[in-house]
């Protein structure tokens, strides 16, 4: 979390009321200068555990930390600012556990404005690995929204987490999932909503879209290039 106080109290009670009972809820505090730090501690519960700094590292570098912190067998990323809609961790365990060939799942998301009013959906993540390919590859986008999902620990740290290049940092999700593709590791989406994602103007994709188009672009050039597939467009540009 960073400087998100004016969302946290609801987005920690959405994951502290899943139906999903066996997990541990880690919520790392990057730094913020708000009224974070004194929010999460209102929460008293066993499954809780607030790590605070007040060095603001980053994402990647505070996901790692979180990650490397964590004991479970998956990993579910839960941005402080927004909602893990009911149902969510049953979905993606379930998933998961009879899927074993899958690395990561996510899935669809409700977008909410800065009140928490419902302005429309993001439902284009498609639900197979070779659609989840094909759309990085020729549409040059990420189809997998990254507070929807949910990974497999020991695959993530075998995959290096998340990478430290100054020149990704914005956008460190794309990064290993290129990686993972690479290295055969699958994906899935589920067609359902899973979370409320938040156009925070604060937040990272708003406040830093034109450095995150680019960091993106750094990632999809060399992984097209090493995936041996030319993008459709520039395919019947050859033709």
């Amino acid at each position: 979390i960073y400087n998100c106080s004016k969302f946290l109290k609801a987005s920690i009670s959405s994951v502290l009321d899943q139906d999903f009972d066996d997990y541990e809820f880690l919520i790392f505090n990057d730094g913020s200068t708000d009224l974070s730090r004194r929010i999460v501690e209102g929460f008293k519960h066993p499954r809780l555990k607030f790590y605070d700094d007040d060095k603001n590292i980053r994402i990647p570098k505070r996901r790692n930390q979180a990650i490397s912190t964590a004991i479970g067998k998956y990993i579910a990323i839960h941005d402080g600012d927004d909602i893990s809609l009911p149902g969510r961790f049953d979905t993606q365990v379930d998933f998961l556990e009879k899927n074993e060939d899958i690395f990561c799942v996510g899935g669809h998301a409700m977008k909410i404005d800065f009140g928490g009013k419902e302005t429309g959906t993001m439902d284009y993540p498609p639900p197979t690995h070779e659609e989840i390919v094909t759309e990085i590859i020729d549409k040059v986008t990420n189809p997998m929204i990254d507070p929807t999902t949910m990974f497999r620990r020991n695959t993530f740290n075998a995959l290096g987490q998340y990478t430290l290049r100054e020149d990704i940092y914005t956008v460190p999700d794309f990064d290993v999932w290129t990686r993972a593709i690479l290295k055969d590791f699958k994906f899935a989406n589920i067609q359902d909503f899973l979370i409320k994602y938040r156009d925070n103007p604060d937040g990272m994709t708003l406040k830093h879209k034109p450095e995150m188009i680019r960091a993106f672009m750094a990632v999809w050039r060399p992984f097209v290039a090493k995936s041996g597939r030319l993008p459709a467009f520039l395919a019947k540009r050859e033709k």
